[in-house]
């Protein structure tokens, strides 16, 4: 028994070595010992490289998830700074819409009939927007 708790504690070449070493020996208690560490320790190679690979592929499926994100968040932002100018663009012509009117007010022949008072708060551009939908 102190045979197998100091070979399976060495490390897997030196273990290798001393099993083939003393696999000459005639006392079968040895023997039996050193097959089960070696196969403990094949058993602990395969448990390991499994889980080498398992880890290699879950950093894959991350690495992946993260670039499909990444690509999601530029396309997001592409589309958030088109819709800016458009808003932009809009309170420009908003602009420009007011101005004109404000403008046209003093000369409309509409806005100076005597039915022009009861109606005048229908043609204000906040109104205006409201009775188009």
């Amino acid at each position: 028994m102190i045979w197998s708790v100091s070979v399976c504690s060495l490390p897997s070449k030196l273990s290798q070595k001393l099993f083939t070493a003393l696999s000459v020996s005639t006392s079968p208690a040895l023997r039996v010992c050193l097959c089960q560490c070696s196969e403990d320790e094949g058993r602990r190679m395969k448990r390991r490289e499994k889980n080498r690979v398992a880890a290699q592929k879950s950093r894959k499926r991350q690495t992946q998830r993260a670039d499909l994100l990444h690509e999601a968040c530029e396309l997001l932002e592409q589309r958030n700074r088109k819709l800016r100018r458009e808003v932009d663009s809009l309170s420009e012509e908003q602009h420009l819409l007011t101005e004109a009117l404000r403008a046209h007010e003093p000369f409309c022949p509409i806005m100076h009939c005597s039915f022009a008072s009861s109606t005048s708060s229908t043609l204000q551009p906040e109104n205006m927007a409201a009775r188009s939908v």
